[in-house]
């Protein structure tokens, strides 16, 4: 065996070694239950205190914090706090009778069997859901035309969705590059009306481009009535679909700024052909 292989198998055992020791919990143990949703702004979770391991390798908990409005039912079994059985209990119905609202969880007098894939150690957990709420901040910040958002924010954005699970980000944080430079020139300069026609054209070719790529996407985001509630369980065509938004409305706002008619024809022509393309009904 040459040592090229052995240093990587032994790579390779101490990673599952690692990764193994990262997913026991221990009873007595507080840990992070996670619920992320596609749409970020809907993530839910549990801190709770470990105080039995099932003999799948589930855990019984018992809630210390959570985020209240989510529907825990489809995910949680509840269980009597003064339950010592290694199995749910066959009073199954009678428990259910005490937690009527799944959206809320009773602290006093149930616990919750959740299920192990779901549960992070508490620091790890509390920094995924830090990283995911910043990033959905950044978006945010961008739509309402933050000034000191720059493109180069956006690219360490993309980064930072990468390495938290969020990569179906990234094409809107594309789109908003292209809208920043627009707008903003070599070291945050606002640009002039005329001088933002040609960049908001590349914006709104990208935007033609993702239709092409997605027809589906283009009919989600005509659509008259478009169906949220689906759309925001696909991360990609939730925050595409709002980048788009503002990008052909900035583009429509353009056309009108003073001084915009300096700005080369064939431009001026271009944009105003994809402002109609682009024109929901």
């Amino acid at each position: 065996m040459s040592i090229k292989l052995k240093v990587f198998l032994a790579a390779l055992f101490l990673m599952v070694t690692t990764l193994s020791h990262a997913n026991e919990f221990n009873v007595g143990e507080t840990v992070f239950v996670a619920y992320p949703a596609a749409n970020i702004k809907d993530d839910a979770f549990i801190v709770g205190k470990v105080n039995r391991i099932m003999p799948n390798g589930d855990l019984k908990v018992s809630v210390i914090d959570y985020v209240e409005g989510h529907d825990y039912g489809v995910s949680c079994v509840p269980m009597g706090k003064n339950d010592t059985g290694k199995s749910i209990p066959s009073d199954t119905d009678n428990i259910w009778d005490l937690w009527t609202d799944t959206t809320k969880l009773d602290k006093e007098k149930l616990d919750y069997i959740v299920a192990k894939k779901d549960v992070l150690k508490l620091g790890r957990g509390k920094t995924y859901f830090i990283e995911r709420n910043n990033l959905y901040i950044v978006f945010g910040r961008w739509k309402s035309d933050a000034p000191m958002l720059s493109a180069e924010r956006m690219s360490e954005a993309e980064k930072q969705a990468q390495e938290n699970g969020l990569a179906e980000m990234v094409p809107a944080f594309e789109l908003a590059k292209l809208q920043r430079k627009s707008f903003y020139g070599d070291f945050g300069r606002p640009l002039m009306p005329f001088e933002s026609v040609a960049p908001m054209v590349k914006a709104l070719k990208a935007i033609q481009q993702q239709f092409n790529k997605d027809p589906s996407l283009k009919k989600d985001w005509f659509a008259k009535n478009r169906d949220w509630k689906k759309i925001s369980k696909n991360t990609k065509r939730y925050f595409l679909i709002q980048a788009i938004d503002k990008i052909v409305e900035d583009a429509k706002n353009l056309v009108y700024e003073d001084g915009v008619e300096d700005a080369a024809p064939k431009d001026l022509e271009q944009l105003n052909k994809f402002i109609k393309e682009l024109s929901r009904k």
